[in-house]
């Protein structure tokens, strides 16, 4: 655990030097900011747009710190040489790995705290200048506890896609490991809804659709076939992120069960182990 410990901190130390981690977070902080602007013009409640919005925000900026820190955590390694140092130390590569792994969810998780004051701020400015005649005193306006789970959702959202960063940052270069780890989150952002869909889809018969005039049914009909393993092939093998998207639960209601952040949970740590094992074993046969 010492070696471990030891590569986390020094891994800590250089990325929250990074000044992407803080291009990033100013921006974060704008778009906050944004959400009272969009809570003022909505006609909805204002309150509930900041709320959701800023949760959003955060998900998406802390993915994307994620996947600019994280997808050149390694070649950096590779690319300074000092990976040659520590690999010839009784050093084990899923050491390494974990090392990298446990230091980066440090700086993201730091970074989060400081994104989440920023959030609770705004959303408390905008609970306190609410109107509201029925819930007097602004303090009762947030479900601060529920607030908070889907703060700790989205931790163990990023901990998911700083797992992907590590596996296609161990067997690919900074650039094409920033794509496919953006695009794995963009696409675990719906990939539940793209699975219901194909999964639950009847084919129409292709008399019927084109009488209808109903062209993508008509194609989706024809291409059934190969739809529907694809969906499920992407559903399996890319994290669901629908797993950690409790915003709207929170904010709207009802609140989320026990059981659902439990499984939540469960599955981030479940997914982000496993890709660290497939990132050992890749990396493993890297020679350097």
């Amino acid at each position: 655990m010492g070696k471990i410990f030891q590569i986390a901190k020094n891994t800590f130390r250089e990325s929250i030097r990074d000044k992407v981690l803080y291009v990033i977070a100013f921006f974060a902080a704008v778009m906050m900011l944004a959400s009272l602007a969009f809570g003022w013009i909505s006609i909805g409640d204002q309150l509930q747009v900041v709320q959701d919005f800023s949760l959003a925000v955060l998900s998406f900026f802390g993915a994307l710190m994620a996947v600019f820190i994280g997808a050149g955590l390694i070649h950096k390694e590779i690319d300074k040489r000092t990976i040659y140092t520590i690999i010839s130390k009784p050093v084990q590569r899923w050491q390494f790995l974990l090392g990298k792994y446990l230091g980066l969810l440090a700086v993201l998780g730091l970074a989060m705290i400081g994104m989440l004051a920023a959030s609770l701020a705004f959303v408390a400015y905008a609970a306190w200048t609410a109107k509201n005649p029925a819930i007097p005193i602004w303090t009762e306006r947030v479900a601060w506890g529920w607030y908070a789970v889907a703060m700790l959702m989205i931790f163990f959202e990023t901990m998911v896609v700083v797992s992907l960063a590590m596996l296609f940052g161990s067997v690919t270069s900074p650039i094409l490991s920033a794509i496919f780890t953006f695009t794995a989150y963009l696409v675990g952002q719906v990939s539940a809804s793209i699975n219901y869909m194909f999964t639950t889809f009847v084919p129409a018969k292709e008399s019927v659709a084109r009488q209808t005039g109903e062209i993508l049914t008509d194609l989706a009909s024809q291409l059934y076939f190969l739809l529907k393993p694809l969906s499920l092939l992407i559903y399996y093998l890319l994290p669901d992120l629908s797993y950690f998207q409790l915003r709207n639960q929170v904010v709207l209601g009802p609140p989320p069960t026990g059981e659902q952040i439990f499984t939540g949970m469960l599955y981030g740590a479940g997914y982000s182990l496993a890709a660290l094992i497939l990132a050992v074993i890749l990396f493993d046969r890297k020679r350097f």
